[in-house]
């Protein structure tokens, strides 16, 4: 599953599975665009690595995704692959540390078999809501609208957008998080049909529980909670993640597209 002598940009590229990401795909040969909103985090983690291009920006800005992506045409003319990794929980540390009060409430009354009804709704502002959106949905159509032109003069290529599993079943969390990811869903099948002409290959993938810092940072017990809800009984790895971006990226996955693949560990079961 070679990636040699190909181009990619990844979005979210400085920790998590963006990183992952990045890492599995200079192993394979691939030149990498490696954006990120963390300046410190990408050259923290690539600024070592030859192959790699760093760009800080704010996905959720468009005029900053598109300078980006004027920036790798000039450099390059085309790319071969984007894989859509950055996205967020919660909008903010405010919101994060309300979803984990809310998060260990819950549990605590789940041990002592104890009724408990969170109430999101009520409780999240407009800017919120927003926040969230914009970075997981409208960034995610920026890169892939400043890409289209790129993986055509590439005469196909593959686009891999993140949803989650939270966005295909229903689970009790702020809206803004599954309503972002349930939209990647329906704009990735929907652009794979528009793109397929051009032999560009759409996907997603909707995880459950990763082994990064964004979810073990609320605790072992909420992790052990997510875990009781699939039959494989352990997070993924961000590097397992990333093999399967490697494949759909590679010729090796040159017949899927508008396909929504869920390593959850048999949390979602198609």
């Amino acid at each position: 599953m070679s990636l040699k002598n190909k181009i990619a940009v990844v979005t979210g590229a400085g920790s998590g599975m963006g990183l992952a990401t990045v890492k599995a795909f200079l192993r394979e040969g691939a030149t990498v665009y490696a954006l990120d909103i963390s300046e410190d985090n990408l050259n923290q983690e690539l600024k070592a690595e030859p192959h790699a291009h760093l760009i800080a920006l704010d996905i959720s800005n468009s005029a900053a995704v598109n300078e980006a992506f004027s920036r790798i045409a000039n450099e390059q003319g085309k790319i071969h692959a984007l894989i859509n990794a950055a996205g967020v929980n919660t909008p903010n540390r405010r919101a994060t540390e309300w979803l984990d009060n809310i998060n260990h409430s819950m549990l605590d009354a789940m041990k002592n078999g104890q009724p408990y009804h969170p109430e999101f709704l009520s409780e999240i502002p407009d800017e919120d809501f927003d926040r969230v959106m914009q970075i997981n949905v409208n960034g995610t159509f920026y890169a892939i609208r400043a890409a289209a032109p790129l993986l055509k003069a590439a005469d196909g290529g593959a686009i891999v957008n993140f949803a989650s599993v939270a966005g295909l079943v229903g689970l009790p969390m702020p809206a803004y998080y599954p309503a972002s990811k349930a939209a990647i869903v329906g704009m990735t099948r929907s652009i794979s049909g528009e793109l397929a002409p051009f032999n560009i290959r759409v996907n997603a993938l909707a995880p459950a529980g990763i082994n990064t810092a964004l979810l073990t940072q609320s605790g072992e017990d909420h992790v052990q909670a997510l875990l009781s809800m699939q039959p494989l009984k352990r997070l993924a790895e961000p590097e397992e993640i990333a093999e399967t971006l490697v494949f759909l990226a590679s010729d090796a996955g040159a017949h899927y597209t508008g396909q929504i693949l869920s390593p959850s560990g048999g949390a979602y079961l198609a």
